[in-house]
């Protein structure tokens, strides 16, 4: 009686965990058959095999740049990952250049950008992406929508690329490879960058390196974009004392910041955005204020504290 108990446990949590028994998957397989001409046979297939996992959900709604203080946060530009990155910008200095030459983005910060996400391509990531984007789009309310769109571009991606669906290995966001980009945007933005026929930002690291200067030059003509005679951040100060000051990621006029830049030999006149970096700590501030270049950086991933290491790392590599 004690085994058949143990068995029956087992089985309904496999039920309960089959994407296949949820009206809602067998939607988005009529919607990707319909819409994208996928065969059903295939999809079926494909969601038989998908796992519902917690620690996806978990980490989730914990994510390192929430719940980490700024101090540990910054501890990732260490000297290990410092050293790194300089060998990491000589191995492929003949794609820097050409990424500088063509997007106007600075070495430093592309190769920052690509050892904060993978540790320069030593860690893309464990889990199939498979699962962490059916775990999001059907088991994290929050953002469901957004993640069932990913879910729809992996799928789009896949046949573009040829990838093995359920092979393929990412971040518990499903970001993948070197860069470690969405569905997305991998579809959107990645780039055959060396020209042998095939866009792989998931082992090419030249590849990568275009398409992450793609990424922080794309949409020049608006806000979003990099300006190669811009600045990226600059040290600021309160415009006035005891009030809580947030990072805001808008840009927006000067006059309208809740932070001050004192120096003469500075644009007034353009649109910027600010960052906090201990906005509930009443002991201690640090206020930056920066351009389009650090707005740009912003949009790969929506933190101040990631988006400061990335400036502090590129500043290390620079020197």
């Amino acid at each position: 009686m004690k085994y058949n108990f143990i068995f029956l446990i087992c089985f309904c949590s496999y039920v309960h965990s089959n994407y296949l028994d949820r009206d809602e998957v067998h939607e988005f397989i009529d919607f990707m058959s319909t819409e994208h001409d996928f065969d059903k046979t295939y999809l079926v297939e494909v969601f038989s095999k998908a796992v519902k996992q917690q620690n996806i959900i978990d980490s989730m709604n914990k994510p390192a740049e929430k719940v980490v203080s700024w101090d540990q946060y910054k501890n990732r530009v260490s000297f290990f990952r410092i050293q790194s990155g300089k060998v990491f910008l000589n191995t492929y200095e003949r794609w820097f250049d050409k990424a500088e030459k063509d997007f106007g983005v600075p070495r430093e910060v592309i190769a920052a950008i690509i050892g904060l996400e993978t540790n320069y391509g030593g860690y893309k990531g464990k889990i199939r992406v498979i699962d962490a984007l059916s775990t999001a789009a059907f088991d994290y309310p929050r953002r469901r929508s957004f993640f069932k769109k990913q879910l729809e571009e992996f799928f789009l991606l896949s046949r573009e690329e040829n990838f093995e669906i359920t092979g393929v290995r990412g971040s518990y966001a499903g970001a993948m490879g070197f860069a470690q980009f969405m569905p997305d945007n991998y579809r959107r933005l990645a780039l055959d960058f060396d020209e042998d026929g095939k866009r792989d930002i998931m082992n090419n690291a030249a590849d990568a390196i275009g398409s992450v200067a793609n990424f922080l030059s794309s949409n020049k003509g608006n806000k979003r974009g990099w300006d190669r005679d811009g600045f990226i951040a600059l040290p600021a100060l309160a415009k006035r004392k005891n009030k809580l000051i947030k990072s805001s990621f808008k840009l927006v006029p000067y006059k309208d910041l809740d932070v001050i830049y004192e120096n003469d030999n500075f644009d007034f006149s353009k649109k910027y955005i600010q960052i906090s970096l201990f906005p509930k700590n009443e002991e201690r501030d640090e206020f930056w204020i920066g351009d389009k270049n650090l707005y740009a950086i912003t949009r790969y991933n929506p933190s101040s504290k990631y988006a400061m290491s990335v400036f502090l790392l590129s500043e290390e590599l620079k020197n």
